[in-house]
């Protein structure tokens, strides 16, 4: 049976207590850090304290929450994993249920890759739940207004100002709105040097899993979904 953790959703992030310390869940980083050894899976897990020179406390501040660990893709890699965010749940197991639609996922670097339709593109993106806000490939967003901006971070580049599109998305039979940014300068161009390697043309964050429960499993290569109790969607 898959064991089921509660998490906190915090600023769009999925945190996970373990402990008394706060875990941040990340498939967009391949590589997990934290000062101290952490159990995840029933397993001691012991990754570098850096990545790049960023550590966890860095990591704090940009984020403005509490981060003690980062559990990327190296750690997440060896589990089945579902994550319903309306039920603030993660199960993990090699029971762990899929979901209702079932795609191929490969992986960049050990990150996320899966179809989806932006637009009215049949396409790839990177999944990235150490994000809340998704970002789009420029020219899906040609003709379409801007809707806003938004404030974000990235751990490398520090903090930014991104502009916001609503864009019309599909994914299992199901089309709804998404809100997606676009970076700024290089960020932006090794952003889309990262999307062009996969072979997609956005990265998704945790906004996606407000329209669907999803299950990852790096061992099957397989990404799955099921419509959960969010309202709005269209046929």
């Amino acid at each position: 049976m898959p064991v089921t953790l509660s998490f906190t959703p915090d600023k769009g992030h999925l945190m996970l207590p373990i402990g008394d310390r706060m875990a941040l869940i990340d498939t967009g980083s391949p590589t997990s850090i934290s000062s101290l050894p952490f159990d995840f899976g029933g397993t001691l897990h012991t990754p570098p304290d850096q990545m790049m020179g960023l550590t966890t406390k860095e990591l704090s501040d940009l984020a403005g929450i509490k981060i003690d660990i980062l559990i990327g893709c190296d750690v997440l890699s060896e589990y089945k994993i579902r994550i319903r965010w309306q039920d603030h749940c993660i199960d993990i197991g090699k029971d762990t249920p899929d979901g209702v639609t079932v795609d191929r996922m490969d992986s960049m670097m050990g990150c996320p890759v899966f179809p989806l339709r932006i637009g009215n593109r049949d396409t790839k993106a990177i999944f990235d739940t150490g994000a809340h806000l998704s970002y789009i490939s420029p020219a899906l967003i040609a003709g379409i207004p801007q809707s806003g901006e938004k404030e974000d971070f990235h751990p490398i580049n520090g903090h930014f100002t991104a502009p916001t599109y609503n864009v019309e998305t599909a994914l299992g039979g199901k089309n709804f709105t998404m809100v997606y940014g676009t970076l700024p300068g290089i960020l932006g161009m090794s952003t889309d040097m990262a999307m062009s390697m996969s072979g997609s043309s956005a990265v998704i964050g945790t906004q996606l899993l407000e329209y669907f429960d999803c299950t990852l499993s790096w061992k099957e290569s397989t990404i799955s979904w099921s419509q959960n109790k969010c309202q709005s969607y269209s046929m």
